[in-house]
């Protein structure tokens, strides 16, 4: 009597199939995808809240549009450093991690599975981010607060350090699914669209374009992080060469 050959489930749910994951063993989360992003969601918005709070107290004239620039340099260096310095930070046992941060991360890397293998270009890639843009940017939500003139220069490398990043990480995926062939995001179309192309895009629409800001009334716009910040520095090396000129004038006359 022949055996009827059985069906091998996959060892985990990663693209492309069979690709060998970091960590003993795959773990699957014990919480679904809802539940992740309502509880991150929930966290950040009381710790944002508590920031405005007493950013508003250490500086009751912060305008709208500081206070905007201020919850998203805020939201910035929570991610940078607290959840992708965990990637970093865990990167050779990620797809066995059973904690929320854990948790989230393999959730996220159905839709691009190399966090689940310590891919060279991610690994490098979030160590600077974690290393580099999470604490200067919670150093530029105070600059923000204090209304220092160091923000301005310190605004600029932390949106180009964003762009560059963000533009390389997109990039080098999409060449490995159109040149090399390599997918690694699953077929369904909203991991693709959803977690992959949406939820990274804010790191190039808010440093590199205009944006929304809903419930701020700034004239409906406001200017991107990387550009404002530019001109500002401009305008402020233009000052301190007129002050210079005067300061030399006043000493020949």
């Amino acid at each position: 009597m022949l055996e009827t050959p059985t069906m091998q489930a996959p060892l985990h749910p990663f693209y492309p199939p069979g690709i060998e994951l970091s960590g003993h063993e795959y773990v699957a989360n014990r919480l679904g995808a809802l539940a992740l992003v309502l509880a991150f969601g929930a966290g950040c918005f009381v710790i944002l809240g508590s920031a405005l709070i007493v950013a508003n107290w250490a500086n009751p004239r912060l305008s709208r549009a500081d206070r905007a620039l201020f919850l998203w340099f805020v939201l910035c260096g929570m991610i940078h450093l607290l959840f992708e310095g965990y990637f970093v930070f865990n990167h050779r046992t990620m797809a066995s991690r059973d904690d929320f941060f854990g948790m989230l991360w393999k959730e996220y890397s159905l839709s691009d599975s190399r966090y689940m293998f310590s891919d060279p270009f991610v690994l490098c890639m979030e160590s600077v981010t974690a290393i580099s843009w999470g604490p200067l940017s919670f150093a530029m939500a105070i600059l923000i607060v204090k209304d220092s003139p160091y923000r301005h220069p310190i605004q600029a490398l932390v949106s180009t350090g964003q762009l560059y990043g963000d533009m390389l990480y997109y990039l080098t995926s999409l060449f490995d699914d159109y040149h090399s062939g390599k997918r690694f995001y699953r077929p369904e179309p909203y991991y693709f669209w959803f977690y992959f192309v949406f939820m990274n895009a804010w790191w190039i629409i808010i440093p590199a374009g205009k944006f929304l800001i809903p419930g701020f009334g700034v004239a409906l716009t406001e200017e991107a992080c990387l550009f404002s910040s530019i001109r500002a520095t401009a305008k402020a090396f233009v000052l301190a060469k007129r002050n210079a000129e005067n300061g030399s004038a006043k000493k020949t006359s």
